[in-house]
């Protein structure tokens, strides 16, 4: 696997840091702030998720933009498509309006849940991750007819590159957040 020129300068910064024995702790959270992190921390908590997990897929979605809307219409922190924020709503009988998926609290709070909802259908975190990119549809397609067995060492083996690379990049995120913000949660 090609490293991303981010996950090179990032190797580069914490090889540096091991032969040194300097902290870069404070220029990696500089350069790599956490934001929203009592909302996240909160909603984590709530449906029993990993809250650097869910840092991961906003910094992944969005970039921590709330404002963002993707080229397919997915909006906002954790980049929910509207039918899904509409769906996520009723199941948690809140009732949205358009534009309240732009809202971090109101983002966050369908994300996770919806990330807790894939949780419980699918059987792996690679899995229930890889529906929330591809659609639980798919994946549950490949699982039941052999062509992904759910885990991240068979990655290859899922039929969308952008799936593919959305795993990568989640979990080489989660476990980054995870490094830099070590005490956080």
């Amino acid at each position: 696997m090609m490293a991303t020129y981010l996950q090179r300068f990032v190797l580069g910064i914490l090889l540096l840091v091991t032969a040194t024995g300097c902290s870069m702790q404070p220029l990696l959270q500089r350069a790599f702030p956490l934001y929203y992190e009592d909302l996240i921390g909160y909603h984590a908590n709530l449906w029993a998720l990993d809250p650097y997990l869910v840092t991961a897929v906003i910094a992944v979605e969005s970039s921590f933009r709330p404002d963002a809307v993707s080229p397919r219409g997915a909006q906002g922190l954790m980049q929910l498509m509207p039918q899904t924020a509409d769906w996520v709503a009723t199941q948690l009988h809140h009732p949205i309006e358009h534009d309240d998926v732009f809202d971090p609290a109101v983002n966050i709070a369908l994300g996770t849940w919806y990330l807790h909802y894939l949780r419980t259908q699918l059987p792996t975190a690679a899995s229930w991750l890889a529906a929330y990119n591809a659609g639980q549809g798919n994946v549950r397609r490949w699982l039941e007819n052999g062509t992904w067995d759910g885990t991240m060492a068979s990655l290859q083996e899922i039929p969308y590159a952008e799936t593919r690379r959305y795993l990568r990049r989640v979990f080489y995120t989660w476990e980054f957040y995870q490094s830099i913000y070590p005490e956080t949660w």
